[in-house]
C-alpha cells in the first residue's frame, strides 16, 4: 500500500524466521506486510459493515489488546470511492496523537484483505456508560463534551472533519470510573487542503449529519460541531432532536421553527438555560455563524456549570427503550453482514477464517428476546406462501416489501409488546431487508 509506514518487527532473533515467512508468503501472492499477521491472535467479532468486519485481537510481542478492522479487498474492488475513503482513513490515523482520540497502530494485507490495527476501547459506548451509572448531572456532561470537544479542536486543528461524530463512535477507553473518551472510526473522514476549504460530497448519518452536508452548497470543519450539538442534545435528554428518516424531511424538520431544534417541557425544565445555549450556538443553520470548537471550550456551560441536579431518571425513561430495540436491530444487522461477506470470501486462501458469526453468547440477556423476536419477525415476512402467515404477519409482511423497515423499527419501539409476542425460529438467519436499517454511511 504505498505512502503508508507498516509497523515492522524487532529483534535481530526474529530476522531469519521473518525473512523466510516472507518468502513463503510471497509465494503464495500475499504482500510481503502479511507476516504481520502471525503477531496477532484474533478474538471475537465486535462489528460489522458493508465492507468487512472489526474483531478483537492480542497481539502477540506486545501482549496489547487491539480492534483489527478487516476489509475484503473483493468487496473494494472497482469501488474506486471506498478504496480511496481507507487510503484516507489510514493516512489520516498516522497523523493522529491526542489522548481522546482512538491510536492507530499497525496496518498489514493479504492477497484479499486490509487489517487496520488501533487502539481497542473496552469501556464501551458513551450512552450505556451513562444508564449503568446511578446519577448523571450536566457537571458530569459537560467532562464528556469538554473531551470531545478537545478532540475535534485537536482534529480541526491538521485540517481533518471527522464527519460521522455520533455516541456510537465516542468510547471509553476502560471501564474504569476515571476511563477517557475516545473519538474512533475515521472511516469517512477528510483532510482539506485548506482550513476553508469545502467537501461537496455527502457523507455521515442521518440525525447527526450538519444541513449543509445535505446540500449542494458544500461541508467543512462547521460540520463536527452540528454534529456535537446534537450529541449535546441527546445526552441531556435521553432523546434525539430530530426524528426524520429522509434528507427532504429532516431538512424541513430542522427549519420549520425559530430555532431547529425544540426544548420539549417537561424534558427540559429542569435542565439550565446556559446548557440550552450552547446546543442552540452549535445548532446554527449558517455553518458560516457557527462557533469553532476553540469557541465552545470557552463558552459559559463549559466553564462555570454547577447544576447538580440529577437527569438520570428522564435520561434513562426516554434512551432505555430505544436503546434496548436499537441494540437487537443492530446484532441482527450484524449477523446479517457477516453472512453476505462469508458468502463473498469462499476461496479459503488462509489458514484461519476472519470473518465469523458473531458469537450468539455475547447478546445481552436482556436483548436476548427482543432479538429473537425480531428475527422471527423477518423470517415470517419472507414467507412466500401467504397461508402460513396470520393477518398481522400479512400486513408486516406488505410493509416490508415496500421497503418502510424504518417505519416497523419506529413503531415497534412505541409498542414493544407486538413485537415481543412472536416465539423464536429454528432458524438463524437474518433478513436482508435489516441492513437498510442504517443511515450511516460510515461502515466497516
Amino acid at each position: 500500500m504505498p505512502g503508508v509506514a507498516s509497523e515492522q518487527v524487532k529483534g535481530p532473533s526474529k530476522v531469519d524466521g521473518h525473512k523466510v515467512s516472507k518468502f513463503i508468503n510471497k509465494l503464495s501472492g500475499h504482500p510481503d506486510s502479511f507476516v504481520n499477521k502471525k503477531d496477532y491472535v484474533f478474538g471475537k467479532t465486535l462489528g460489522a459493515g458493508t465492507f468487512g468486519v472489526v474483531r478483537q485481537a492480542r497481539k502477540i510481542s506486545t501482549r496489547e489488546n487491539v480492534a483489527v478492522k478487516i476489509l475484503l479487498k473483493k468487496a473494494l474492488k472497482g469501488n474506486d470511492v471506498q478504496l480511496q475513503l481507507l487510503y484516507d482513513e489510514l493516512k489520516i490515523l498516522q497523523k493522529l496523537d491526542h489522548p481522546n482520540i482512538v491510536k492507530f497502530k499497525d496496518w498489514f494485507e493479504s492477497k484479499d484483505k486490509f487489517y487496520i490495527v488501533t487502539q481497542l476501547a473496552t469501556g464501551g459506548e458513551l450512552f450505556d456508560r451513562i444508564l449503568s451509572k446511578g446519577k448523571f448531572t450536566e457537571i458530569d456532561a459537560v467532562k464528556i463534551v469538554t473531551q470531545i470537544l478537545s478532540a475535534v479542536q485537536y482534529i480541526h486543528s491538521k485540517n481533518i472533519v471527522h464527519r460521522d461524530l455520533k455516541p456510537e463512535n465516542i468510547l471509553y477507553i476502560d471501564p474504569s470510573d476515571d476511563s477517557p473518551l475516545v473519538l474512533a472510526d475515521f472511516g469517512i473522514a477528510k483532510e482539506l487542503k485548506s482550513g476553508d476549504e469545502l467537501i461537496f460530497k455527502a457523507a455521515g448519518s442521518l440525525g447527526y449529519v450538519a444541513p449543509e452536508v445535505l446540500t449542494t452548497s458544500g461541508h467543512g470543519k462547521p460540520c463536527d460541531i452540528w454534529s456535537l450539538g446534537v450529541v449535546t442534545y441527546t445526552l441531556l435528554s435521553g432523546y434525539s432532536p430530530f426524528i426524520a428518516e429522509s434528507v427532504e424531511g429532516f431538512l424541513e424538520e430542522c427549519t420549520e421553527g425559530s430555532k431547529p431544534v425544540k426544548f420539549h417541557k417537561p424534558y427540559w425544565d429542569g435542565i439550565s438555560d446556559d446548557a440550552k445555549n450552547f446546543i442552540l450556538r452549535a445548532l446554527v443553520l449558517s455553518p458560516s455563524k457557527r462557533p469553532t470548537a476553540t469557541e465552545l471550550l470557552e463558552d459559559p456551560w463549559i466553564t462555570c456549570c454547577t447544576s447538580c441536579k440529577n437527569l438520570l431518571p428522564t435520561v434513562k425513561k426516554e434512551y432505555d427503550a430505544r436503546a434496548k430495540f436499537r441494540e437487537a436491530v443492530e446484532i441482527v444487522k450484524l449477523n446479517n453482514r457477516i453472512c453476505k461477506l462469508r458468502k463473498m470470501y469462499c476461496r479459503g486462501d488462509e489458514p484461519e477464517t476472519d470473518i465469523q458469526e458473531n458469537e450468539t453468547a455475547s447478546i445481552p440477556s436482556s436483548q436476548t428476546e427482543t432479538l429473537s423476536s425480531l428475527k422471527n419477525l423477518h423470517l415470517n415476512a419472507q414467507c412466500t406462501d401467504s397461508s402460513c402467515l396470520s393477518d398481522e404477519e400479512k400486513k408486516m409482511k406488505s410493509a416490508l416489501t415496500q421497503n418502510a423497515f424504518a417505519q416497523l423499527v419506529r413503531a415497534a419501539t412505541k409498542n414493544p409488546d407486538k413485537v415481543l409476542n412472536y416465539k423464536d425460529p429454528s432458524s438463524q438467519s437474518a433478513a436482508d431487508s435489516i441492513d437498510g436499517v442504517s443511515s450511516s454511511a460510515s461502515e466497516a
